[in-house]
């Protein structure tokens, strides 16, 4: 019998973004998708209902007292690592990934073969990511359009060059993370992270496919992800983000009330010129495969304009909050 695999994740996003997710990736061949809400959504709920292999937890009042001594994490970070090993400890499948909405498997075929030959003494398995990005001359009507952008390893100057002036908030040439994320063994009493598992163990990278991270669905989706970092309050310790990331928080904290300076920050960072995607083309860390979520049949609408509408009606309280205009 060929290994089995499961998604783990906790979500806080408009259902048919969450819906989206979970489809793709039973349809992709997923066991179950452990999928932990962060906050109450009825339509989440509802549209999830009937989806066989979801495995729905609500993270209420309940939930917390059962699992964080009735404490609620106040980082997002630290409530998806409590989640992700919730799961892992209960997970019937044999191996374990943990992502986020925004992160989808583009084969899920090739997981399953990469797991059908993985060595027994392995326990980790990594899926490489791909950044989407948008090229300049289009336009986004769809949450999945554009293509994809690779890491980018000992290539600082070039990159430095190609992204000038903001190559300073991108790491390796990427907004998010460019490292990947872990698929990992069940039953190895191992503790799974937002990226990895600990204690740290070696990895094969899985080939064929890769993890597609949309960071930022929309270019309103990518300004709330900043804007809800940049007001989060200071904790103790390291830093919670690499530089870049911390570059492009600040520069939302220094320029929060000045709408046009996120639109060009936006376009810098989220589009590519004709350029600029030649110059990546040739350092070959350009896919340009377009992506659709496999949805089995399942209607949603994914369109950029009801997905924005319905994060303005979700975060309406914490815009007005900080008095965000656009």
């Amino acid at each position: 019998m060929p290994p089995s695999w499961a998604v783990v994740a906790t979500v806080d996003e408009p259902a048919p973004l969450v819906a989206a997710f979970v489809a793709h990736h039973l349809n992709e061949g997923a066991q179950a998708v452990h999928l932990f809400l962060d906050k109450g959504d009825p339509e989440t709920v509802r549209l999830l209902r009937g989806m066989k292999g979801c495995l729905l937890t609500r993270c209420n009042k309940d939930h917390w007292e059962a699992h964080n001594n009735g404490t609620h994490p106040y980082l997002h970070t630290r409530r998806q690592i409590i989640n992700a090993n919730i799961a892992y400890a209960a997970c019937r499948a044999d191996w374990l990934i943990h992502c986020d909405a925004d992160e989808f498997i583009r084969d899920g075929a090739a997981v399953s073969a990469a797991l059908a030959k993985a060595p027994a003494d392995c326990d980790h398995l990594r899926l490489r990511v791909a950044e989407r990005v948008m090229p300049a001359t289009a336009t986004q009507s769809g949450l999945f359009d554009g293509i994809f952008r690779l890491p980018a390893h000992s290539q600082d100057t070039a990159l430095a060059e190609i992204y000038h002036p903001v190559a300073a908030y991108l790491d390796r040439g990427l907004t998010g993370h460019p490292n990947g994320k872990g698929v990992v063994r069940v039953g190895r009493g191992l503790t799974l992270g937002i990226h990895q598992p600990t204690p740290e163990i070696p990895s094969l990278p899985i080939p064929g496919t890769r993890l597609l991270h949309f960071d930022g669905l929309t270019e309103f989706h990518y300004l709330l992800k900043l804007l809800r970092r940049a007001h989060e309050k200071p904790l103790p310790g390291p830093p919670r983000h690499k530089p870049g990331r911390l570059g492009q928080i600040d520069a939302m904290k220094e320029n929060a009330a000045d709408p046009e300076f996120f639109r060009a920050l936006v376009r810098a960072l989220k589009t590519l010129t004709a350029a600029q995607e030649a110059r990546l083309t040739a350092l070959d860390v350009i896919d340009t495969t377009a992506f659709a979520p496999n949805l089995g049949g399942l209607a949603l609408d994914l369109s950029v304009a009801s997905f924005d509408a319905a994060l303005r009606e979700k975060l309406a309280k914490f815009l007005d909050q900080i008095g965000f205009q656009a």
